[in-house]
């Protein structure tokens, strides 16, 4: 499931980017046993806001977290299912086993108390953009917005803002009422954040999930790689892409299908980056581009801790050996990530 509208990615053109949208998703519990929050139904007082009052994306304003504890570096650090617990669910209905569908995010797909299906993510640090007529409500003291899209209910409440706008979404689909049910669940959510942030587990060795891809890429091999003085723009909580002109490059770390089974690296040409297997493969659907990806952990069931260097250009006519650029990038980055 993904909402188009509100989720802000990478795109193709001058708008065109490294990725294309994809749905993320990312959920928090209290760590250990502390007091939990009331999830009981209730009717939740809500105050609308003119969209005129919304942050909206602000190029020139530094990205800034709405209060320190909703901080990228301290997202990163909490653990995306612990508020997805048995316990916390149980006010909806009989929850599944939660389970971590990306690096920053959490499914749980339960069914409610009559026996319906109810499927639940809780997105953490999820780039959101509000639209012009979107009607805004305060949700535990945060600007929030809800769409819906058939029986899919996204609310989306703002944690960051200036040029990038994060948000914490809860995204659920329910033939019941959605929106009541990601309501409840995200205003716990950011009230546990607050009080007592769960952190991941210790002893998870060599993970991505505690790096920052803006700030381990060093503006020197940027300047190599474009040339100049390049524009940077973090995206979500493990995107960062950096462009000058028609170039750009972009650094996603995620966890995904290893990509020597993924069907999309059928053709992929294999490489050794840094002592590292990496499948390289060029797209010319939308333009030109290079895509190198390797398994940096591996996970559970096939997946894995997945980096990924892309590089586009969107000016035709112009013979550059993007491979190359995305190489010279990759052999930069391997060295610095944490070893597995």
């Amino acid at each position: 499931m993904s909402d188009g509208v509100a989720t802000v990615h990478l795109v193709r053109s001058p708008a065109r980017t490294v990725w294309t949208a994809i749905a993320l998703s990312g959920a928090f519990l209290l760590a250990g046993c502390g007091s939990q929050a009331d999830l009981a139904k209730v009717n939740h007082p809500r105050t609308v806001v003119p969209a005129k009052v919304v942050q909206k994306p602000q190029p020139n304003t530094p990205p800034r977290p709405v209060e320190p504890v909703f901080a990228p570096e301290r997202l990163r650090a909490v653990d995306p299912c612990a508020l997805m617990d048995t316990q916390t669910l149980s006010a909806f209905g009989v929850p599944a086993s939660s389970r971590a569908v990306a690096l920053s995010d959490c499914g749980n797909y339960m069914k409610d108390g009559a026996g319906k299906r109810l499927s639940i993510t809780l997105r953490l640090g999820q780039n959101v953009l509000i639209s012009d007529t979107a009607k805004t409500t305060k949700l535990a003291g945060l600007t929030t917005v809800e769409s819906t899209s058939t029986t899919t209910c996204f609310v989306k409440s703002v944690v960051q803002e200036g040029s990038v706008v994060l948000g914490i979404v809860a995204q659920v689909d329910y033939e019941g009422d959605s929106c009541d049910v990601g309501r409840r669940l995200n205003e716990s959510a950011i009230n546990r954040i607050r009080t007592n942030a769960p952190l991941r587990p210790q002893g998870n060795k060599g993970s991505l999930t505690s790096v920052d891809p803006c700030a381990i890429f060093s503006p020197v091999t940027a300047t190599e790689v474009l040339g100049g003085t390049p524009s940077m723009t973090p995206y979500d909580l493990y995107r960062c892409n950096w462009r000058r002109d028609s170039l750009s490059f972009g650094i996603e770390f995620a966890e995904n299908t290893d990509p020597k089974n993924s069907s999309a690296n059928k053709k992929a040409e294999v490489v050794t980056i840094e002592g590292v297997t990496a499948y390289q493969r060029k797209d010319d659907s939308f333009g030109n581009s290079c895509k190198i990806e390797w398994l940096h952990k591996a996970t559970t069931d096939g997946k894995g801790e997945v980096a990924t260097v892309s590089v586009d250009n969107t000016k035709k006519g112009v013979d550059i050996d993007l491979c190359a650029k995305a190489t010279t990038v990759a052999k930069a980055l391997v060295p610095k990530l944490p070893k597995p």
